[in-house]
This record gives C-alpha cells, structure tokens and sequence, in this order.
C-alpha cells in the first residue's frame, strides 16, 4: 500500500492495523514502534502511543483539558484519540511545520 493511501496505524487490544484513505483495515505485523523507524516523520506523527497519523488523516482538532490535544480522524475511528500533557506541544510543533 502507497504511503499516500495510508490514513493511520492503530493498535487495538493489542494488534496493530492499518486504515487506509478509503476505509479499508489490514491487519500489520509491526509493531508502532518499528512502523515509526519505517515512516516518514514528515508525513506521520505518532500520537498518543495507539496511533500513527497522516497529517492527512486530521480531520478536526480540539483543545483539551490540561493543555492535551483531541484530534477526530479520516476515516472516523471509535477510539480515544487525546495526546498527553508531554507530546502536545510535539504534535503541536508537527504540524506547524507542515503550513
């Protein structure tokens, strides 16, 4: 699959996926960690320890309790997508650099 394709990774009771732009789900061998080392940073972000996002998967952001960062993804996930107090300002200054 095209790194243009790919919408996010996600890990889900503890097996790791990814969704692709048009809602399609494979299951993935790596775990995040490895998918970090094998992505480009300038197009993926990992966020909040259960995701790797595409800065074009961002669908909104919102501003959260304790300076945390609540993002909603595309194609729509029903998990928690809140990055902690620490990583915030670190997606924060990911995606300044990509206006």
């Amino acid at each position: 699959i095209d790194a243009e394709n790919i919408a996010y990774f996600y890990t889900e009771e503890k097996i790791n996926f990814l969704r692709t732009t048009d809602n399609h789900t494979y299951h993935v061998d790596y775990n995040l960690d490895k998918l970090e080392e094998m992505l480009d940073p300038e197009r993926f972000f990992i966020f909040n320890r259960q995701f790797i996002i595409s800065i074009n998967s961002i669908d909104q952001m919102f501003s959260f309790s304790k300076s945390r960062v609540k993002i909603n993804l595309k194609p729509p996930i029903n998990l928690d997508k809140i990055e902690s107090t620490e990583r915030s300002p670190l997606f924060k200054e990911w995606l300044a650099g990509k206006e």
